[in-house]
């Protein structure tokens, strides 16, 4: 495809824009990568790994230069970011993020004096249970989703340029409301992790996680994933997460009435809907 971007910086330079860096370098979509953050450790780790050629403390410093500028921090910290970044961004730059919360974020980012600064809201869906610049690899996103989430007041070309971006990366893009992102996410990830977490910690409570094997593992594997990092985004989509927790609380409800009447024509029905919804979309993802 060729060189998209001549600059690009990554504000927090993690799993996710440590492997979208690579990605990046790996197919030449970006001539040069600059790393951004506040643990020097980690940004002289994605020097010595090549997943950047420059590091800055000094947000403002590195973005100077960049025609596209990436936020790979938590939303809170994002905003933040975004405010001390803006006076010194290149006119006509992209702005973007890779959060899993857009809403918020992109409310806040909109009320800021972006002047010539192209503003679009992304969030790809990939990653695993491990952090940091060390845990990044090239082929991360490759089969896997990417959202955008424009407003009226984005520019179409970078839209374009992003989609471009993401697609040269090997991810399938799609747009979406940032509302309706954040309502989506909160029912396919943001509360699997919490029902991991909330179900190693009542294993730990009865005493028995000693015994438990692989079937625990894989259905738990999320609850190894940083605890900080989803306290914000738990705290983020708040409202979203809450509806999701209701319906979960639901289902489960349904579930603990079969159980206790007995009813094990209601616990197949149960089961075999749920069974069935899962194959269908494995099958969907060229997964089974």
């Amino acid at each position: 495809m060729g060189t998209l971007f001549q600059q690009m910086t990554i504000i927090g330079v993690g799993l996710i824009g440590g492997s979208l860096a690579r990605a990046a370098r790996e197919r030449g979509l970006v001539g040069r990568f600059v790393g951004a953050g506040r643990r020097i450790e980690n940004l002289e780790k994605a020097l010595e790994l090549g997943v950047v050629d420059q590091i800055e403390t000094d947000h403002m410093a590195a973005v100077r230069g960049s025609d596209i500028v990436v936020l790979g921090t938590p939303v809170q910290a994002a905003v933040r970011v975004a405010r001390d970044i803006l006076p010194a961004m290149e006119e006509g730059a992209i702005l973007t993020d890779v959060g899993s919360v857009k809403a918020p974020f992109v409310r806040a980012v909109e009320e800021m004096a972006l002047g010539s600064v192209r503003f679009v809201g992304g969030h790809p869906i990939a990653g695993t249970e491990q952090s940091g610049v060390e845990a990044s690899f090239a082929t991360l996103y490759e089969g896997h989703r990417t959202i955008l989430t424009p407003t009226e007041n984005s520019s179409p070309e970078a839209v374009a340029a992003l989609r471009a971006l993401w697609e040269a990366v090997g991810a399938h893009v799609d747009i979406l409301d940032p509302e309706r992102h954040d309502r989506i996410l909160a029912d396919i990830s943001h509360l699997p992790h919490l029902v991991a977490y909330a179900l190693v910690n009542a294993a730990l409570g009865g005493g028995g996680i000693t015994y438990a094997a692989g079937g625990f593992r894989d259905f738990t594997r999320i609850a190894s994933s940083n605890p900080e990092m989803w306290r914000e985004i738990s705290l983020d989509n708040r409202e979203a997460l809450l509806a999701s927790l209701r319906g979960f609380e639901e289902r489960l409800a349904e579930l603990k009435s079969a159980v206790e009447r007995g009813d094990g024509d209601a616990l197949d029905e149960a089961f075999q809907r749920a069974k069935e919804g899962r194959d269908n979309w494995l099958r969907e993802k060229g997964w089974s």
